[in-house]
């Protein structure tokens, strides 16, 4: 048995220039990010050959399958396909997470990331942070076909805060910004978390943004541009940290302005609402339309933000809900690592049998 921890991510500047449908042709790709002690869990086992199935894979769903093909999850079965051989057994893929899927923190690529981290090492393989952000992205760009940026898969495979660049050829660049305890301390204390109480489809918004890029030049060049300022904010301490959360302003004003699906109104009013209340700047996190709003606090303004955000009301009757959290540095993780649980019985080739087939 396999057990995997891996982090979300929280992505300050440059998002939407990692999509290689930017940075490919188009113009320079980096983001600035940093992961967060909210994880992604993968179990993953060796199925016990006492079923009358061959794969179970539990998720929002429970599947229980014949054959690799009939597994409904899409990474699962991409990954169960391209990465074991015919003649594996069957294989047993659980995921929990500590925050719902599909709300800006790259859930989706750590559920990738995870899984793949857990298979490989089922299989007695090491691999390095890169081949497991390149294999992820491969995983969503390639097999699954989706129109997903590059930045989520690495952030959470490196873990830390990072800035990556994204380069013409494919290449990723990954630099870890090193901030000191205290600026990291005033930093986190001045970040704030909201769940919106609604969910989003990214590859939706992602499509409608990167119908945009050529039109948007502009801003995405200027979005590019944040993330050497950000990091030279952090980096100078004689800055003031306030300097973060106006730049974050600005940025979300450019990332509004690549579609009309990033932001909406209740968005919008849970923004002007946040600023009011002693917000310097902010933005959704993600590809942008619902999940989490990041928030940057002016000092000792934090108390008034909650107030004022638990007494707004969506047409729904909830109200954005604080999440506290604090920065990571490990990335994709194994916690268990006991094969022997399950290395107890004897093993059929199974996965190339169909149901009408087996004997």
């Amino acid at each position: 048995m396999i057990i995997v921890r891996t982090p979300l991510r929280v992505s300050f500047f440059g998002g939407g220039t990692d999509h290689p449908g930017w940075f490919r042709t188009l113009g320079p790709g980096a983001v600035l990010s940093t992961t967060i002690d909210k994880y992604v869990y993968i179990t993953l086992r060796h199925l016990p050959p006492v079923f009358d199935f061959n794969y179970r894979v539990s998720w929002r769903i429970m599947e229980q399958a014949q054959t690799v093909d009939e597994i409904q999850h899409p990474v699962v079965r991409a990954v169960l396909k391209h990465y074991t051989n015919p003649g594996d057994c069957g294989y047993e893929i659980a995921y929990n997470a500590d925050l719902p899927a599909r709300s800006g923190l790259g859930s989706s690529s750590a559920f990738t990331v995870a899984a793949l981290h857990a298979l490989m090492r089922h299989q007695g393989k090491e691999v390095s942070k890169m081949s497991l952000a390149k294999e992820a992205i491969r995983v969503e760009q390639e097999l699954l076909q989706e129109p997903v940026g590059s930045q989520d898969q690495t952030a959470v495979a490196f873990g830390g805060f990072n800035r990556i660049d994204f380069h013409a050829d494919g290449g990723l660049g990954v630099r870890p910004v090193e901030i000191s305890l205290n600026r990291q301390f005033e930093l986190e204390n001045r970040l704030m978390m909201f769940f919106t109480g609604f969910t989003r489809d990214a590859g939706a918004v992602e499509k409608a943004k990167v119908q945009n890029f050529v039109d948007r030049r502009e801003q995405m060049n200027r979005l590019y541009d944040m993330v050497a300022e950000g990091e030279g904010i952090l980096l100078d301490e004689t800055t003031p940290i306030d300097d973060f959360g106006r730049l974050l302003h600005r940025a979300w004003q450019d990332k509004r302005s690549l579609s009309s699906g990033v932001s909406s109104g209740p968005i919008d009013r849970m923004y002007e609402t946040a600023l009011g209340a002693g917000a310097l700047g902010g933005k959704i996190l993600g590809a942008g339309g619902g999940g989490f709003m990041l928030l940057f606090a002016a000092a000792g303004r934090q108390e008034a933000i909650r107030s004022a955000l638990a007494n707004l009301v969506f047409e729904d009757g909830r109200s954005p809900l604080h999440v506290p959290f604090r920065l990571e540095r490990e990335g994709s993780t194994v916690v268990l690592n006991q094969p022997q649980l399950t290395a107890n019985y004897e093993r059929r080739p199974i996965r190339a049998l169909a149901p009408e087939t087996a004997t």
